[in-house]
């Protein structure tokens, strides 16, 4: 309980016992005046003085509570003080300086962390998410799901490099792959560097294509379109 709202609920007490304001000061060795202030607000008695006058009112059943909320809002109230007497430049101001000189960079450096831990999961969440797609990839076209791959995978304008672009030029060549024989043997992700909407994956294949054994290099440039990361150009080279 808080000021204003302490003087009234004791002075509500004290009116439901009956006693005058004179009445009271008596019974806890205080000045009228004190109690005048303490009633209308003015000031926030001290828990002896408090214990004191709960006690004359037969009344203790929130002064641990009060005193618990007395002793936040003295602490908060102290270190407000405190800060605005850092800012204040007039007094010890070599020690001043210094001090709020700590503050900045812990609260700079602080914030740097954070944005640079944000970042990290972020791009550690993106790359999760291009590694299960091509792992997708993977397996729909060795099963031969054609519509999978080419509403999961790839986005509208994507291009394989240099000539095939859109997804209707994409999905005939992955189809006619698929029934050349085209079955992938292995695969390995070399790398995965992620931007704020752009990611670029290294990778390497080995793959059957018409009886065939082949090794293909892959650099694959991701977006992020609606939430999702999709294929937008693709270049692969066999050697």
């Amino acid at each position: 309980m808080k000021q204003p709202e302490l003087g009234k609920k004791i002075a509500e007490l004290r009116k439901a016992k009956g006693f005058t304001q004179e009445e009271l000061v008596e019974k806890c060795n205080l000045s009228v005046r004190t109690l005048q202030r303490i009633e209308s607000g003015e000031v926030t008695p001290r828990s002896y003085t408090l214990k004191t006058i709960f006690a004359a009112l037969d009344y203790v059943g929130s002064l641990e509570n009060f005193k618990t909320r007395s002793s936040n809002s003295n602490w908060l109230e102290q270190i407000y003080r405190y800060v605005l007497d850092l800012f204040n430049l007039k007094t010890n101001r070599m020690k001043k300086i210094t001090i709020l000189s700590v503050m900045f960079f812990v609260i700079f450096f602080g914030l740097f962390f954070l944005s640079t831990e944000s970042k990290a999961q972020k791009a550690e969440k993106a790359v999760k998410a291009i590694e299960y797609k091509q792992m997708k990839w993977n397996e729909w076209i060795n099963k031969g799901q054609i519509d999978s791959i080419m509403s999961n995978i790839y986005r509208d304008d994507a291009c394989i490099l240099p000539t095939i672009c859109g997804r209707i030029e994409i999905r005939g060549v992955v189809q006619s792959a698929y029934e050349g024989g085209f079955k992938i043997i292995d695969f390995q992700n070399l790398s995965i560097s992620v931007g704020d909407s752009v990611a670029v994956q290294k990778s390497d294949l080995l793959y059957e294509f018409s009886g065939t054994t082949y090794r293909q290099k892959s650099l694959t440039e991701w977006r992020l379109t609606r939430g999702e990361w999709f294929v937008v150009n693709d270049i692969m080279v066999n050697y």
